[in-house]
């Protein structure tokens, strides 16, 4: 493939990754409903570390009564990210493999220019999988935003 092929097929890789990941991660996990447990889990520490600096008993106390209920709120978060994170690795590997198969790793697929990392010439040369990465990361960020996740 041509260089610009190349980068086209990568980074349309790339925001199929993403967009993929952001489905998931809607359809898995409700983003209020996790976000709204993950404020009580929150709460709750900051009001256990405040009554541990007053050493105020009494809210310790009452605050102990609710350990039970906060530990199944927290295990319900890990379990909602375990899942969440598990679809999505999967999704990622299996385009990033598709994509290794179609184009070989040593391929220059874009080229940076800086003179800090690179006093030479100036260039860093990207191979298919820092391209990935970078293209990833940002189609990851504006997916995210998209579907109101972040």
């Amino acid at each position: 493939m041509d260089f610009v092929t190349t980068l086209l097929v990568v980074t349309a890789s790339a925001f199929v990754n993403a967009l993929g990941n952001s489905l998931i991660s809607v359809k898995i996990q409700d983003p209020g409903k996790l976000k709204e447990l993950q404020r009580q889990v929150k709460d709750y520490r900051e009001q256990i570390e405040a009554a541990k600096k007053v050493s105020d008993t009494k809210i310790l106390k009452s605050l102990e009564k609710k350990k039970r209920y906060i530990d199944s709120l927290s295990s319900e978060v890990s379990s909602i990210t375990l899942k969440q994170t598990l679809a999505s690795l999967g999704v990622t590997i299996a385009t990033f493999y598709l994509l290794l198969w179609l184009i070989p790793t040593e391929q220059t697929v874009a080229v940076i220019s800086t003179h800090l990392l690179n006093p030479e010439d100036g260039l860093i040369k990207l191979n298919t999988v820092y391209w990935f990465m970078v293209s990833t990361i940002f189609f990851s960020t504006a997916t995210r935003k998209l579907f109101g996740l972040v």
